[in-house]
């Protein structure tokens, strides 16, 4: 999975080193470069073996290619007023501010979280990997 750096160059502390999650490959551009698949410029790039989570791309200021969409239907609330959704393989996911209304929620982008045993009740799990974008349908 390839993550590139728009703020800065890789160094070392710059980039997470996730326990077995193996970096293959770290390039720095000269400058500053407009990246095609990624949509804007960015000073570098480091492969990992594995993806990476949204946390750690937030964290390291690193942006991922997503290369898979996932098309959201809302079903309705979990127990605790989550909203909850399915998306095109059976898989239940949950928007975790349940005091803002649905659509803002939306708007804003807030990232789904898997559901525990794939239950509607279940609690939230893992946030999406960075790697993916979503839908709202």
């Amino acid at each position: 999975m390839r993550y590139y750096s728009t703020q800065r160059p890789v160094t070392p502390g710059s980039f997470p080193n996730p326990p077995g999650n193996k970096v293959l490959e770290i390039h720095n551009f000269d400058s500053k470069t407009y990246c095609e698949e990624l949509g804007r410029d960015a000073w570098g790039y480091i492969d990992y073996e594995r993806p990476l989570t949204r946390y750690d791309c937030n964290a390291y200021e690193l942006s991922a290619v997503q290369t898979k969409t996932l098309h959201l239907r809302y079903i309705g609330t979990d127990s605790w007023s989550r909203y909850v959704y399915e998306d095109e393989n059976g898989n239940l996911w949950k928007l975790l501010d349940c005091c803002s209304p649905r659509e803002v929620c939306e708007e804003r982008g807030d990232t789904p979280h898997s559901s525990c045993n794939n239950a509607l009740d279940g609690e939230p799990d893992f946030p999406m990997q960075a790697d993916t974008k979503w839908e709202f349908i």
